[in-house]
């Protein structure tokens, strides 16, 4: 049933793994390992919120492999899948039955959460998979009697790696701190101390140069200013997307679950905990599947770093608060879930609730087999790029301008044209334009100038130039056409894709 469970788990993670582009952030990623090393980390630094270990492995990967869409993907799938091991080991461990470990895996294997986020060409899976490996190797250090230097050693290493693929590493570092300090020995404690002081030291340097950046570059407020502070409701929505089984939604455009779904998590998963919850402080004895220390140690992961993020969100200038960043309590949450259910008695009990779990997972598998195959809006700005570039080239055009009217658009244009090598394309940015609406959640990289920002006033000086946009229909009488038409412009026929919930432009425009 293990074999079973890690072998669906693997299959999930390379189902329709190149069923959608490239998106934003995942640009943001591919761009970033373009750049050569030097290159990289100077980019890396201006931009303050990313450290370097996943860029440069991903560098790595695609000088390797190259960049098409299954190889990029391919690298974040295989660092989820590599999860599998310290997540087994984690359970093992933690003196979970066999049983309690199938049940911890298949949930693992169903999370729609998890699945995402193992087929997007960002940090997350490799910071899942370094979590998983620094909670393995903190219950090994907690259980040992004399901790070894050589585990001692590994436990820094991997938690060094930890923080230098995402900030919320630190989370699990000062849960683990944290833990040690209230339940370890003072041998244990002067150990982990040691660690945790030779991990600031060896982050120091990254944190230095990204402290200057940050001065140079007026703070945070670009890269998260825009985030809102959270709120129990944004807990209970985090709390509910742990729940969902195969689905998580890609797009705003999208629910991020279904009402239904959202009251049978909390059936099925909610109730069985409160029920281990309550048979623990009843009897405040070890039961033969529920280790006390397990326990401890898992409510630690999962409860602390939420509680750490909450708080620094409203205690700081700006909120950090993030559901994606906080993929390290994911595994502790359902580890916790697997125990519930396997708790529960008597034995009818346990088994009806897994084969409701079950049942779940076959409607849900057909609600995600028929989902929509029309593209997202951000997959078209490929297509339409293509299509300018085969009608500029059919007309022997030197140069052309392409005005866009949001960063968003803007990149995605860049990284088309980028990919395909057409230096004779140039994209601007165009600010000021009454009545046109850009998301602040998305921006061009700092220190980045192959797209130029440009005020409404001083843009538009082609006598012919194309504009990309996108709106629920092409109306003249809107941004951008209508500004446009006032300034003695016209516009030729548009190249248009139906996106989800969107339309996306590229239309010619042409001096009268």
């Amino acid at each position: 049933m293990l074999a079973a469970a890690a072998t669906l788990y693997v299959v999930l993670r390379v189902w329709r793994l190149t069923g959608s582009c490239l998106w934003f952030d995942e640009v943001f990623s591919v761009h970033a390992a373009r750049h050569d090393w030097s290159g990289m980390t100077a980019f890396l630094i201006q931009d303050l919120i990313h450290p370097p270990l996943f860029y440069a492995l991903l560098k790595i990967w695609i000088t390797a492999g190259g960049e098409s869409l299954f190889w990029l993907r391919l690298f974040p799938a295989l660092a989820a899948v590599i999860a599998l091991v310290p997540l087994v080991l984690l359970c093992r461990e933690l003196r979970l039955g066999n049983t309690a470990t199938t049940i911890a895996v298949g949930l693992a294997a169903l999370n729609g959460y998890l699945i995402k986020y193992a087929q997007e060409v960002r940090m997350y899976s490799l910071l899942l998979l370094l979590t998983l490996g620094s909670l393995w190797l903190f219950a090994r250090f907690t259980n040992a009697r004399t901790p070894s230097k050589k585990l001692l050693g590994l436990l820094f290493a991997v938690n060094l790696l930890l923080v230098y693929t995402h900030y919320f590493g630190w989370l699990v570092v000062t849960t683990e701190f944290a833990l040690l300090f209230v339940y370890g020995t003072r041998q244990k404690r002067a150990g982990f101390s040691l660690v945790a002081g030779l991990t600031v030291v060896c982050f120091s340097p990254w944190a230095y140069a990204v402290g200057l950046a940050a001065a140079a570059n007026r703070g945070l407020g670009q890269n998260i200013g825009w985030a809102a502070r959270p709120t129990l409701g944004a807990v209970g929505e985090f709390l509910t997307t742990l729940n969902e089984i195969l689905y998580y939604r890609q797009s705003s455009n999208e629910p991020a679950f279904f009402r239904w779904s959202a009251w049978l998590g909390a059936v099925l998963f909610g109730v069985p905990l409160a029920v281990l919850a309550w048979r623990r402080w009843r009897s405040r004895a070890d039961e033969p599947c529920v280790p006390a220390a397990s326990l401890r140690l898992l409510v630690s992961c999962f409860g602390l770093p939420v509680l750490m993020a909450f708080a620094a969100s409203w205690a700081l200038p700006y909120s950090i608060w993030g559901m994606r960043h906080l993929i390290i309590v994911v595994v502790p949450y359902l580890v916790l879930v697997a125990l519930a259910l396997d708790a529960l008695r008597p034995l009818w009990l346990k088994t009806s609730v897994l084969l409701v779990v079950g049942g779940w997972t076959l409607l849900m598998t057909f609600v995600v087999a028929i989902r929509s195959d029309t593209p997202y809006v951000w997959c078209a700005w490929d297509t339409l790029a293509r299509e300018v570039v085969e009608i500029e080239t059919a007309r022997d055009a030197p140069a052309v301008k392409i005005y866009v009217f949001e960063d968003l658009v803007a990149y995605h244009t860049w990284f088309a044209l980028d990919s395909m090598k057409q230096s004779g394309f140039k994209v601007d940015v165009v600010r000021g334009v009454p009545g046109a609406v850009e998301d602040p959640a998305y921006f061009l990289p700092r220190g980045f100038d192959a797209v130029a920002t440009r005020d409404a006033a001083n843009a538009f000086g082609e006598d012919r130039f194309w504009i990309a946009f996108r709106d629920a229909s092409q109306n003249p009488h809107r941004a951008p056409l209508e500004f446009l038409t006032a300034r003695g412009f016209q516009t030729g026929a548009p190249l248009e894709v139906t996106a989800r919930g969107n339309r996306a432009f590229m239309v010619p425009v042409t001096r009268r």
